[in-house]
């Protein structure tokens, strides 16, 4: 178990994670799942987790069940909670299903238009802009996530949206977590800009740039933070036929 949480000094910071104790306790032992400060297979007990965090079992309860919904942690009754792995197969697998969504998105959105989507779009792209500022790069990842759930949204694919949000975030496990990058170096490129100029090929309405930009958006993350990753998903899976 890692050194004790002082709850009260996260609770100063509730503004970033939301105001439930639940969903502090969830986004700090997330962060810490993330960056591999919980390791897979690392037992998170309970009560030690109230204890750490200064609150109820309930409450550390509640968030497992979300942490675990999310595929971050595996609940089993006679095991307890332990943290789960995440193999290059699997992360592989994920990059090939986001891509194979957010193709889908890029082309359906040229149809359906992003006019009701757009300022909110927006929005995120600027609070992009100030978690890099702060150095907050987990936020940022956060925002990334909303940010592409919002086109597969607008594109009228809701029922996908589980699946997508599931993946990136794995996806940004195996990036956030490996240590393939020197972290001085990490998303050392502007993530605000680079997603106001993704904006405006899918508001273009021409669907081959629009396909064309979201393939070469998550191909660029990955040449940036997990080159392994890529290399292992092969060339193929980034080719847009005309």
């Amino acid at each position: 178990m890692q050194e004790s949480v002082n709850f009260e000094e996260v609770i100063a910071d509730r503004k970033s994670f939301g105001g439930k104790k639940s969903d502090i306790v969830y986004e700090v032992i997330k962060r810490m799942i993330l960056y591999r400060g919980f390791t897979p297979e690392t037992q998170l007990r309970e009560q030690e987790l109230a204890g750490q965090f200064r609150c109820s079992q309930g409450t550390i309860r509640e968030a497992l069940m979300r942490l675990a919904d999310d595929g971050l942690v595996e609940r089993s009754g006679y095991r307890g909670t332990r943290v789960t792995g995440l193999s290059q197969l699997e992360a592989v697998q994920m990059v090939r299903v986001r891509l194979s969504i957010e193709r889908a998105a890029a082309r359906e959105i040229q149809r359906t238009g992003l006019a009701e989507h757009r300022a909110m779009l927006e929005e995120i792209t600027e609070k992009m802009d100030a978690s890099q500022h702060a150095g907050d790069y987990l936020m940022t990842s956060e925002l990334d996530r909303s940010f592409h759930d919002r086109i597969v949204r607008a594109a009228g694919m809701e029922l996908l949206s589980p699946i997508l949000q599931r993946c990136s975030l794995h996806i940004h496990r195996y990036t956030i977590g490996g240590v393939e990058v020197p972290r001085d170096n990490f998303q050392k490129p502007g993530s605000g800009e680079e997603h106001r100029l993704l904006l405006e090929d899918l508001s273009s309405r021409d669907g081959l740039r629009a396909e064309k930009a979201v393939v070469a958006h998550l191909r660029h993350v990955l040449v940036r933070w997990a080159p392994s990753l890529l290399e292992a998903v092969g060339s193929e899976a980034f080719i847009v036929a005309a």
